[in-house]
């Protein structure tokens, strides 16, 4: 069983205040979704737990550890983290730049067995074809899904990942929450995600958290996401429906 544990944590960036006093602990098998509008700190949370960014007050633990004991290697070995956007600053092949995803595990030399996950990973992402090619070469959709192949081969315990559909077209969007899903289920990881999509959330996750404002609004199943909480969050009004499968929201006009 794996657990990431936070405990009353806090950040601030120098007199403003991101976010205060969040608590929240996800287990194995467990896909949570942190959604809100802009500025909620969501992303600052998913750094903090990757120790990115230090928080201010406040305590992470991965089973039992706090991430402040673990070395670099430790942590990389067990929190794999996927950023919104990914920009490569020196030219590097794309089986390359997913192969560094194995680095927790190397000393000098790749074993077969890494190679072998690479290409695995890469044709479950559709990017055999290319790669060869330099990833500064790519789309942002390409780039997106070299980043998350590369947070897969880490094989990690933990998986953050910071609005993974950005720049991915309706297919992909759905083929790499489905690979999430899958990864949460099959592997028994804790997935914790941002997402603006509140369609994509309630239909792939078992849990919410919703911020705002820096302040956690709401923890729970999909049905703490209501018509008052959007109104209350997003200033939105919309209708949710539920299905006999799960269910799904329509906007329908800003408020103020």
């Amino acid at each position: 069983m794996v657990t990431l544990r936070i405990d009353n944590l806090a950040f601030s960036y120098k007199t403003r205040t991101v976010f205060n006093d969040i608590s929240m602990e996800v287990h194995s098998g467990q896909l949570l979704n942190l959604v809100g509008p802009n500025g909620a700190g969501k992303t600052t949370l998913l750094k903090c737990v990757n120790r990115l960014l230090k928080a201010s007050t406040g305590t992470i633990t991965v089973n039992g550890r706090d991430i402040k004991s673990l070395s670099r290697l430790e942590l990389a070995r067990c929190v794999a983290y996927v950023p919104q956007a990914a920009l490569s600053q020196f030219p590097i092949t794309v089986f390359d730049a997913v192969l560094l995803g194995r680095k927790p595990y190397l000393n000098w030399t790749p074993r077969q067995e890494d190679l072998d996950m690479v290409m695995e990973v890469l044709a479950q992402l559709e990017l055999v074809e290319m790669a060869m090619r330099d990833i500064n070469q790519l789309s942002g959709g390409e780039r997106q899904k070299v980043v998350i192949a590369k947070a897969i081969v880490q094989e990690p315990q933990i998986l953050l990942v910071d609005e993974p559909t950005t720049y991915l077209d309706l297919k992909y969007q759905l083929r790499i929450m489905h690979l999430i899903r899958e990864l949460v289920d099959e592997k028994k990881i804790c997935a914790v995600m941002t997402t603006h999509d509140l369609n994509l959330a309630l239909q792939f996750s078992d849990r919410l958290v919703i911020l705002k404002d820096g302040t956690i609004v709401a923890d729970g199943g999909t049905n703490v996401l209501t018509e008052e909480v959007i109104l209350q969050v997003y200033g939105v009004e919309a209708r949710l429906h539920r299905d006999k499968e799960k269910p799904f929201m329509i906007p329908l006009k800003a408020i103020g």
